[in-house]
């Protein structure tokens, strides 16, 4: 591969990836199609990294040219600002996260009370399970029955919720 052809190849993938990168962060944060774009928004994240690498590295000597200028150097210092605003706000909350205490509440309950949050009865729950190979025996919550079965209590969740 030529320098060119690298550099059209880096050019196209860092352009179209971040789109669809954009577009999908976008629709996180309005929480709509969260169901959908999660996984993709990681995916091409990790994808959009590496193309841009191969952005820096074809375009190397044209981008030692933009560093040395201020509105580089202006922008470099907003990103870093409102980054540490961030960081510093996630850290200056105390206590557990909400979202992480109620889901860990619902998977270490004792399986009546998880069933019932998740509105389904023992019975429908134990054939669910049963039709995916999974068993509930001796399981005192959905935690146990995901570490009976060795796997995921979010793969156990979603057996339910079917």
């Amino acid at each position: 591969m030529t320098r060119s052809e690298g550099r059209n190849l880096a050019t196209s993938l860092t352009a179209t990836v971040f789109l669809i990168v954009g577009t999908t962060g976008v629709l996180m944060y309005f929480h709509l199609l969260d169901q959908y774009t999660k996984s993709l928004h990681e995916i091409l994240g990790l994808l959009f990294v590496a193309a841009a690498l191969l952005h820096i590295f074809f375009n190397w000597k044209a981008m030692q040219g933009y560093f040395g200028k201020r509105v580089f150097h202006f922008a470099a210092a907003a990103v870093i600002a409102v980054t540490v605003g961030f960081l510093a706000n996630a850290s200056a909350q105390s206590g557990p996260n909400p979202k992480d205490l109620l889901i860990r509440s619902v998977l270490e309950a004792p399986i009546d009370t998880a069933l019932q949050v998740l509105k389904v009865d023992s019975k429908s729950a134990a054939e669910k399970l049963s039709a995916e190979g999974i068993t509930m025996e001796n399981a005192a919550s959905l935690s146990a029955i995901a570490k009976n079965n060795k796997t995921s209590p979010f793969r156990i969740v979603a057996i339910l919720a079917k």
